[in-house]
């Protein structure tokens, strides 16, 4: 369905406490709209971005009204001690919504992109806000898309997935109640336990990737991840190691 978000229906919608929920035509970048702002948990959308941005300050294409340019301000009572993980708790959290929407054969490819059969659909990005206590949780996804001359990868849509175009402002609710309870829950999280839930949804597990540590190009087969969330790897020599670096290519 491809209309305009509305904040009130959205705000209907949640069952979960959002302080306020801002909905724009169009804004430089959603993440830094949330981050201008001082109100906690607030959540900003835009139907486009002129200025979106991805890991690394790559640019995110974000010219389409048919997808979901989402971030929120949040901030926890006390940094958790395993706060390095929750940008891989939130790609679980977004995987997970969309497998109850009925989706079938996605994943998170390390540490923070939503793929579907080796197609990018999704990308998340955890920055600081200007408060030093306040975190700004950003989550790109392409919904229904048809279309985007400007992408350098492989790509896809919800809606391909799904083999139906799809209402964004329900997946929005869905997604958006999730989210709250899970930030919610992230201090409380036992490690072990949600490392394995990881394991579920780690689509890079086994392949074989290449990387970049520092200027050497690094080839090996990822194994999981340690406790700071970090890319366990198995080299040629037989070490395994972990990285904190983007993938650059995946031989599936």
């Amino acid at each position: 369905m491809h209309y305009k978000l509305n904040a009130n229906r959205l705000s209907q919608g949640c069952q979960q406490p959002w302080a306020d929920i801002r909905v724009f035509d169009t804004v430089d970048s959603t993440s830094n709209w949330v981050k201008s702002q001082q109100q906690s948990p607030l959540v900003c959308l835009a139907d486009q971005q002129t200025a979106g941005r991805g890991r690394h300050g790559q640019l995110w294409d974000s010219s389409s009204d048919e997808n979901i340019y989402l971030s929120f301000g949040w901030e926890f009572d006390e940094p958790p001690a395993h706060l390095g993980l929750l940008g891989l708790w939130i790609g679980v959290v977004v995987a997970e919504v969309l497998e109850k929407q009925g989706m079938q054969g996605h994943g998170v490819k390390w540490p923070n992109d939503i793929y579907w059969q080796q197609q990018k659909m999704g990308g998340i990005l955890i920055e600081a806000s200007n408060l030093s206590s306040r975190l700004v949780v950003g989550i790109g996804l392409n919904v229904n898309m048809a279309e985007a001359s400007d992408i350098d990868q492989p790509w896809t849509s919800v809606s391909e997935a799904m083999g139906r175009s799809v209402d964004r402002e329900q997946l929005l609710i869905a997604l958006l109640d999730a989210l709250f309870t899970s930030m919610v829950e992230f201090p409380h999280v036992a490690v072990k336990e949600f490392k394995h839930r990881w394991n579920l949804w780690d689509i890079v597990r086994g392949q074989q990737v290449t990387f970049f540590e520092g200027d050497e190009q690094v080839s090996g087969i990822p194994s999981g991840i340690d406790d700071s969330g970090h890319l366990l790897v198995k080299l040629e020599s037989g070490a395994i190691n972990a990285f904190n670096t983007s993938i650059r290519k995946v031989r599936w």
